[in-house]
């Protein structure tokens, strides 16, 4: 795993490029997508979701110092 950002600003860049990567990935589902394509989008906005509540987090303990 990578190293955490504790920055603000840089929380907000990765959430960003997650969420143009998602983007991408769903925009490239077509009729030849499969079941197996659909579980690994699901997975990808799990961890998405993981990531968003831990940076909100991270700036909740941050905000209340």
């Amino acid at each position: 795993m990578g190293k955490a950002r504790m920055d603000k600003l840089g929380q907000m860049n990765v959430l960003k490029s997650r969420v143009q990567l998602l983007c991408h990935t769903i925009e490239s589902l077509d009729e030849e997508s499969d079941v197996e394509d659909l579980e690994r989008l699901a997975e990808s906005i799990d961890q998405l979701k993981v990531k968003v509540l831990r940076y909100a987090k991270d700036i909740k303990e941050h905000e209340g110092h």
